[in-house]
Parts: C-alpha cells; structure tokens; sequence
C-alpha cells in the first residue's frame, strides 16, 4: 500500500519512480512503528498524570482540608466547653431573678386591679365624691372616745343586693373586728395600719374604711355615734402607729416575743385548729413542730412516744417558741394536714375522741402518721411534680408526697445547677421570705441535709455561696453537718468566706463554737390579721343558700 501510494504521487508530480527495494520498506515500516510506540507513550504517560491528580492528589489535599476543619472545630468544642460552664452559672440566676420578677409582677398587678375595683366601686357608689380610695390627709380623731369600743354597726354587702347587715364590731388595738353572720364563722379581722377612715359626705351617719382590697361602708345609729366610732378607728390606728415607730426605735427580743404571740394568735385561730388534729378536744395547746398541727395533751404524749423523727412536740404555752418554729404551722392547719393524711379514713369511729382510752388513741395515731394508713393516694407518682411544687411554694403537695412515703432526699431529674441536687437544695436556691415553710418542712421531713451534688455541695454550702442566712438559720437548728467538704475541699463556712456573706459566716462560726441558739428567730412575711379577709358576708351568705 505504500509503495502504491507512493508512485501515485510520483505520477502526479511528473516522476517516474523506480521499484521500490524491500530494505527501504523494512526502513520505513520500522520508523512508523516506531513513532507509533511515541505517540503511545506520551498517550500513557498522560493518562497516568490524569490518573494521579484524581487520586492520590486529590486524597491529600482532602486530608489537609479535612486536618484544618478538625482544628477549627476543636477550637470551637473548647470554647463551648468553657461557655457551658459560664451558662450553667448564669442559669440559676437568671431563674431565680424571672421568679422575682414574675413574682413583683403578680403583685402588683393584683394590686392594680384591686385599686381599680376600689375606684370603680367609689365611682359608682358615690359619684358626687371625687375622692375615691386613699388620701394623704388622714382624720384626727377626738382624743375623749379613746382608743377602743364595741358595740353593732349596720355593713352593707358586696353584693348585687346591696343590703345593710347588721354586725358586731370591736377596735382593739390597732384591729377592727368585724363579726361573720354565721355564728361558727370566725370573725374577721382588719389591720387598721392598712386602712383609711372616711367620712360619707352625704349621710352623716356613714363612713367608709378602705383596705388594701376592699371598701367597707358601715351605718351608725345617729350622727354623734358614727363621729364616736371614726374618731376610735382613728386613735386606735395612730397608736399602732406609734407602738411600731417606737419598736422600730427601741425593739430587740420583747418584739420579737410580742410577734411570736401574735403569730400564735393567728395559728389558734386557724381552719381547724381550735379542735385536737387527733381526737378533736377543744383548745389543743401543744404543737407538732415539724408537721405544723395541733394536739392535746393526752394525744402529745403519743406522739412523744413515737419520737422526734416523726413528730417534734413544743407547748404553745410551756416553752418559750421562736418564730423558726411557726412557720409550718402558719401555713398547714388541722384542716389542712387531715385533708390528705385522713383523706381514706374509713369511718369516724375509728377516730378517737375526748373520751377514748390511751390504747385506742394511740393505735390510731401509729396507724396515722407511722403506717400512714389513711392518707390520700395519688394515681401518679408524685416525684415529677415535686420540684414544681417547690416554686410554686405549695406546701401540699410537699406533705401529699411525705404521706406517700416518697423519698424526698432523692436528686432531681432537672438539677437547677449542678447534677445530684436534691429537693432541698432547690428550696435553698428559690428561697425568699415568703417562701421559708417549704425549706422548713424539707429540713425537718426530708432527711437530706447531708446530701451532697455531683460537685460535693450540702444545702449548708448553698445556703453559703447563695447568700441564705434565714435558711442557714433553719438547717444549723436541725444540726446539720458544718464539717463536709466539697470536692474543691471547702467547707461551707470556708464558702462564706470566700463569697464574703458576713451573715453567714457568723451563724456558722457560732455553731462551730457551739453557741449557736437554735430558739432562733426567722423573717419572714406572716401576713398576719390577713386570713379572713378573702370572704365576703354576702359570698357566705350565697354558700349558705346554696
């Protein structure tokens, strides 16, 4: 083929071409070859550099691509690790600084609407009158009616009927008591230190007192008498006055027993517990200190008997009580304790009475509070609900869990700041003065108080890096351990120390020198004069109608 090739070309150029010998074919077809085997070769060598600049190139400028994203990512999971530890600190904080707010919030816009209510209330009662509620000029009664009477006034209801009711009334120091129309209804009872006396321009036999929630209109016999019982209410309120400036000036520990017996004024008087929280005697003068309940005398001596660990028996009248030890009988009752504990009693006979024999009470009273045989069950576990139950400050459900013998010493599933706290220390870290009784009730019922975190953190350290003095107070009283150290080796009087909480430190110092007192007392908002004042006679009077 080539030689024909080349004569045709030969041919077209006017050549002759002679024969062609067969070395120069031979020649010929070797170079061809041999360029062949180049081209090949530069074909091979070209594929192979294509070959290994997607592999192995490519491979290695992956790894370093992939070295450098985990370098940044480590750098970034350090950084995380140290804003973990910032958050979990500021969590808690911020917690406990929504809780008072949302608290200050709910206080005063339920202050609000009850100003408004009282505005309204004025407006529409007394439309001519354009002074409604509280004025910053207060009546000065006359001096020659003193400062106390009793007698019956004629008060008209809250109602839609608006009718006048006649009632007895009595001022006593600093306190207007009004009697209820039912006559086992306890009378209420209204702090004249947040009242204000107005007279009734247009009926010279009226005036009106505002409370902090409420308008009362009261209706005298005749003009002289109604003056006589403003200028009372007038006196009466200036000397309370003066007693609390006075004890503001000069008070220390007669105050302070002067609060403890009002405050036991007000737990006598609570629902339930003018009867024995057990057989029900009249008048029962001995307290259950950590179950806040009251009992008699024969029933006190059972309870002694089946030891502190279940009930802590003080007289009411005997022994010299502090306000520490007031504070769950301030806020559970008779009433309310047997609510849940004799919530499944089968038949009052089964309850002893006045009359029944020392063998039948105290078989009764092992079934009630050792066995808890007739306490209300809940159909779920109660232990999820237990943390909530500490920021809502619901002693109830804290008592419905002790009666079911839930263990109250047990961590929490959603620690606030460290892992292991227990119930107790939540209490510690959301408390304030209005919510001592649930620290309370946990320090003495719990038996957590040498429960330590993750991090080796008692409730006693809490107290300490918290600031907590009113809740140190109530664990030192129940002799809580002052020796545990954390895991950084910190008591928690070496916590106050570093925290620089003065308080603290000095309760502290004091029970390491074993001159701690525990007769100590608390503050605490007791709300006292307060409790009867949520009904109105006409709300009762519909209840009995009803």
């Amino acid at each position: 083929k080539i030689e024909k090739d080349k004569r045709e070309l030969a041919k077209q150029h006017g050549m002759v071409r002679r024969e062609v010998s067969g070395g120069e074919i031979a020649e010929e077809m070797e170079k061809e070859r041999r360029t062949f085997q180049l081209n090949m070769c530069e074909y091979l060598i070209k594929v192979n550099e294509i070959k290994t600049k997607k592999g192995i190139d490519l491979l290695q400028n992956h790894i370093k691509h992939c070295s450098s994203q985990l370098n940044f990512f480590q750098e970034c999971l350090n950084t995380t690790a140290k804003l973990k530890q910032f958050t979990e600190k500021l969590i808690p904080e911020l917690q406990s600084m929504k809780i008072r707010q949302d608290e200050e919030k709910k206080q005063l816009c339920s202050l609000r609407d009850q100003l408004k209510t009282v505005l309204q209330l004025e407006q529409k009662e007394d439309p001519g009158n354009k002074q409604a509620g509280y004025t910053m000029h207060q009546l000065q009664g006359n001096k020659q009616y003193g400062t106390e009477r009793s007698g019956t006034l004629f008060k008209k209801s809250d109602g839609l009927r608006k009718v006048w009711q006649k009632r007895k009334c009595t001022i006593s120091h600093g306190y207007l008591t009004i009697s209820h129309s039912m006559p086992n209804r306890p009378p209420a009872k209204l702090n004249l230190l947040t009242c204000q006396v107005k007279l009734n321009m247009d009926d010279k036999k009226c005036f009106d007192l505002v409370s902090h929630n409420r308008t009362y209109r009261f209706l005298a016999e005749d003009e002289q008498d109604c003056v006589a019982w403003v200028s009372v209410l007038s006196n009466s309120k200036e000397e309370a006055l003066n007693m609390v400036f006075s004890k503001a000036q000069g008070g220390g520990e007669s105050s302070q027993q002067e609060l403890t017996q009002a405050i036991i004024q007000e737990v006598r008087g609570m629902p339930g517990n003018r009867e024995c929280c057990d057989c029900s005697a009249p008048d029962p003068t001995w307290l259950s200190i950590n179950l806040g309940i009251l009992i008699c005398i024969e029933c006190s001596g059972i309870h002694r008997e089946m030891g502190v660990h279940l009930s802590r028996i003080q007289s009411l009248s005997l022994d010299k009580l502090a306000t520490s030890e007031l504070l769950l009988a301030r806020n559970i009752s008779n009433s309310g304790f047997n609510s849940i504990m004799e919530a499944n009693l089968p038949s009052f006979s089964l309850k002893p009475t006045v009359h029944s024999d020392m063998a039948f009470r105290k078989k009764f009273i092992i079934s009630k509070y050792v066995e808890k045989k007739y306490a209300k069950r809940q159909p779920a576990a109660p232990c999820s609900s237990l943390p909530e139950a500490v920021k809502d400050k619901d002693i109830f459900s804290l008592l419905q869990a002790y009666a079911e013998n839930v263990d109250l010493s047990e961590p929490v599933l959603a620690p606030l700041q460290e892992p292991g706290e227990t119930i107790l220390h939540l209490a510690v870290l959301l408390a304030d003065r209005t919510s001592l009784h649930i620290v309370d009730f946990l320090v003495q019922n719990s038996r957590s108080l040498a429960k330590q975190t993750a991090e080796g953190n008692t409730p006693l350290h809490y107290c300490c890096s918290h600031n907590k003095p009113e809740c140190l107070k109530l664990l030192l009283k129940a002799k809580a351990n002052i020796t545990i150290t954390n895991e950084a080796g910190e008591t928690a009087l070496d916590v106050a120390r570093r925290m620089r909480h003065p308080l603290c430190e000095e309760l502290l110092l004091q029970a390491q020198n074993n001159q701690f007192n525990p007769n100590v007392h608390v503050e605490y908002e007791w709300w006292l004069g307060q409790d009867d004042m949520h009904e109105s006679d006409e709300d009762l009077d519909e209840k009995v109608r009803s």
